[in-house]
């Protein structure tokens, strides 16, 4: 059920942000995101025409991940290259966070837990993550009747 809402939240097309918020947020000059929609490296959402450019959530990562490769010192053709491979990479790790974030528990200030679920290979036991200012430790324990 929460795995659900997380991938719903996260490809949620009407999660938009403006091109100024977007170039904000990225440190990409507003000029060069309309260079790279007019390219057809990113695109927007408009209501019409000559109007607002709104960008998805998604577009603001590819933004950023554009920029992070010119900043290393690639071409633009190269950087857009190198993103479109991480974006495999994205949708599996967003694959993941939507299937296996059961539950998030706060334990205490800045102190969580994160349930995981039981491993395939032993559903008899649960991955759980505790998360605190020292960082994320993952842990494993028996399947409670209370949490299974």
């Amino acid at each position: 059920m929460l795995g659900k809402q997380f991938r719903q939240l996260i490809t949620n097309d009407h999660l938009r942000i403006s091109m100024t918020e977007l170039a904000h947020v990225t440190g990409v000059s507003t000029s060069q995101i309309r260079y790279w929609e007019r390219k057809g490296y990113i695109s927007s959402k408009q209501s019409d025409k000559n109007k607002n450019h709104y960008f998805s959530f998604l577009t603001l990562f590819r933004v950023a991940t554009i920029k992070y490769f010119l900043d290393q010192g690639f071409t633009l053709a190269t950087a857009v290259k190198k993103e479109r491979e991480r974006q495999e990479l994205g949708k599996i790790f967003r694959t993941f966070i939507a299937d296996q974030v059961k539950a998030i528990t706060q334990l205490g200030p800045k102190t969580g837990e994160v349930a995981l679920g039981t491993l395939a290979n032993d559903p008899e036991k649960e991955v759980y993550a505790i998360v605190d200012q020292d960082g994320t430790r993952l842990y494993s324990r028996p399947v409670s009747k209370d949490r299974g």
